[in-house]
């Protein structure tokens, strides 16, 4: 893109944010205060980030600022220093702002508070990015310029390590620890598999002593990984498991095991079966269906690994439009 443009998040990481970035060569910024971490420091957080946001737009002055929502108080931030700074330009000039909405924006009742303020940004935004269809249909009720734009399949960092090598059949469970995932269930799917062994990301110190004392022995816990460690576990494992309650979910860890070339046993209710028609086994959330999902993904591996590559280039070619669609916008608002 000709125009210079940042993508500002207020995370340690972001996925769709970094492939997003990489399309539009524009700079990526992650703000995250991790001294500020905490339920009671929140605010104090929020605080902190918004005066280094402004400050980093001081700096760099962007014609374009990217914003990952939620929190909601990034894209407030950045709609400010973007009306502020607007009247500063020159004459036939403008600074323009993009909101880029996680699920959790429209669907997580912690944030459900917010979108009356999310609809008002909206309505001053070049576009407000959902990267899910249910999303789209809510800022098309709210006469936005706002679009379904699927993340593209990722660029993952080379593997290190022998991290989910260890059994003779190997699974790797997508896992943040968060409410929505059924991760009680994976651990009683784990007990009926115990020729299994079972890998499960994300920090368990986000996960109750109650829930971690259900912990077979055939299942490990990884803690969060990064970079090219993930990936390797992501290589040495015969399939993915990637499961949630949440309904609107499109999850980025689908879009890696395409890359992957993996086969994954995917939760049956999430949006996921929307978009990824081949080459992943869709179960409901309990832990017979699971147990059962697992074993059919691992019996028909040699089915379903040439499913998930042709699917590669399936959604590459869905996405294509929209996101040309999208680049093209951010260049035209520029012509004012």
């Amino acid at each position: 893109m000709s125009v210079k443009s940042i993508f500002i998040v207020w995370a340690d990481h972001s996925r769709r944010a970094e492939s997003l970035t990489a399309e539009l060569d524009a700079q990526l910024r992650f703000l995250y205060e991790f001294r500020l971490k905490g339920r009671w420091l929140t605010p104090l957080r929020y605080i902190v980030q918004s005066w280094k946001t402004w400050h980093l737009l001081e700096q760099e002055r962007p014609e374009v600022v990217l914003v990952q929502s939620p929190p909601i108080f990034a894209p407030l931030v950045v709609s400010l220093w973007c009306e502020l700074r607007g009247k500063t330009r020159p004459a036939g000039s403008r600074v323009s702002y993009v909101i880029d909405c996680h699920p959790s924006t429209f669907f997580n009742r912690k944030w459900r508070w917010a979108l009356p303020v999310l609809r008002f940004l909206s309505r001053q935004a070049v576009a407000t990015l959902s990267s899910n269809m249910e999303g789209q249909n809510i800022l098309q009720g709210w006469k936005v310029r706002g679009f379904f734009l699927a993340d593209t399949i990722p660029s993952l960092n080379p593997p290190i390590g022998t991290i989910g090598s260890e059994g003779e059949t190997r699974v790797a469970v997508i896992s943040t620890f968060e409410d929505v995932e059924p991760i009680a269930e994976v651990f009683a799917a784990a007990r009926l598999l115990p020729q299994v062994t079972f890998y499960v990301t994300g920090d368990p110190k986000r996960a109750s002593a109650k829930l971690l004392a259900q912990k077979p022995e055939n299942v490990t816990l990884t803690g969060f990984l990064r970079g090219g460690t993930y990936t390797a576990l992501l290589k040495n494992v015969h399939g993915l498991v990637i499961l949630t309650r949440q309904l609107e979910d499109l999850s980025c860890a689908a879009y890696e095991a395409v890359v992957m070339a993996k086969p994954a046993v995917v939760s049956d209710c999430s949006e996921n079966k929307r978009w990824f028609t081949r080459g992943f086994v869709y179960v409901n959330n309990t832990p017979e269906a699971i147990a059962a999902g697992i074993n059919k993904m691992l019996n028909i591996q040699v089915i379903l690994v040439p499913e998930v590559i042709a699917m590669r280039s399936e959604l590459a070619a869905r996405r294509r439009p929209k996101f040309e669609e999208f680049a093209a916008l951010l260049e035209s608002r520029q012509q004012v």
